[in-house]
Formats: structure tokens, C-alpha cells, sequence
């Protein structure tokens, strides 16, 4: 993944730094399914952000394995909220069920905020110590028919000030439940 990749993921409406969850939903909305998203990602090496980056002078380094757990919720329709609106509640069963490289081993509360667009991409953020400190993990590149996306992690203070030494990135195979 190139420096510009990653500020392009940041780059699109990512509310949850400072925003809420989607507005409520009617009560006739189209429900995703839960999916389990199965994932290798690779710690990235080389990061510059002063300099133009291609994917040739970024190393993914491992292969570590990483599972998160969406569960079944209302599909967001329309804009984001406002920045200044409250979170509204996670969905029960979100969640990392595997992680045993530690990469979000830091995220000691849980998540604070989710804002799950599948099938474009989900925000998420989950809070670390200290604060002001979170952990943002975006899913982008979702291929519905390939069950494929693309994982993004590291932990952040806001959109523009990422831990380059803590920055995650690969693919996921997505499980999605019946």
C-alpha cells in the first residue's frame, strides 16, 4: 500500500474521527448478514509521508492473522452524520475474535464507534491508552462476489496523525453467515 493509497483511505468521509454512527434506520431496512472477515495482514515498512511512495518502496512485513466479526445490522442509506452528533451504540457481536500477533492488543475498551457502509467500506475505531489515542481500522475494497476486501490498521489521534511504525495492511477472505 503507497502513502497516497493510505490518504486516500483517509482522505474519503472518514466521520468516525469526530463523528457518530449512521442515523437511525427505518424500521423496513434491508439487513446485511453477519460476516466474518478472515485476514493476513502484513506490518508496513518504509512509510515516508514527506516523500511520493509506490508500492515497490513499501514492505509488507509477516503474515499475520486477524478476524473481525461484523454482525447483521441495518444497511446504511444516505449521507454520514454530522461530526458533532453522538455515537450511537455497536452493534453487539462486533468484534476482533482473533488476533494473536497483538496487533490491536492496545484497544483495552472495545470499540467506540462503527460506521459499517458495506459494501463501499466500514470505519471503525476502538479506544486505546492512553487517550487521545484510538485505533482505526478501515475495510475497503470489498468485492461481494469475490469475498474479498482489503484491511487497513494502526493507531491514530485524528485522520492526519497516524503511528507510521504501527501501520497494518491485507487482504481478508469474508465469510459471510447464512
Amino acid at each position: 500500500m503507497s502513502v497516497k493509497r493510505i490518504a486516500l483511505l483517509l482522505s474519503a468521509p472518514v466521520w468516525l474521527l469526530g463523528a457518530a454512527a449512521p442515523a437511525q434506520q427505518s424500521a423496513q431496512a434491508t439487513m446485511l448478514p453477519e460476516r466474518i472477515l478472515h485476514c493476513t495482514l502484513g506490518r508496513a515498512v518504509g512509510l515516508d509521508p514527506s516523500k511520493p511512495q509506490t508500492m515497490a518502496d513499501i514492505t509488507l512485513e509477516g503474515a499475520h492473522s486477524f478476524v473481525l466479526r461484523l454482525p447483521s445490522v441495518p444497511q446504511h442509506r444516505g449521507e454520514p452524520p454530522e461530526p458533532s452528533a453522538d455515537p450511537e451504540p455497536i452493534a453487539p457481536g462486533t468484534a476482533i475474535l482473533t488476533d494473536p500477533a497483538g496487533i490491536a492488543q492496545d484497544m483495552t475498551q472495545g470499540f467506540y464507534r462503527v460506521g459499517d457502509l458495506w459494501p463501499q467500506r466500514v470505519e471503525m475505531i476502538g479506544l486505546v491508552d492512553p487517550a487521545p489515542t484510538v485505533r482505526l481500522i478501515i475495510v475497503s475494497d470489498i468485492d461481494e462476489t469475490a469475498k474479498t476486501a482489503n484491511l487497513f490498521t494502526t493507531r491514530a489521534i485524528d485522520a492526519a496523525t497516524l503511528d507510521l511504525d504501527r501501520v497494518f495492511e491485507g487482504g481478508c477472505r469474508i465469510e459471510v453467515a447464512g
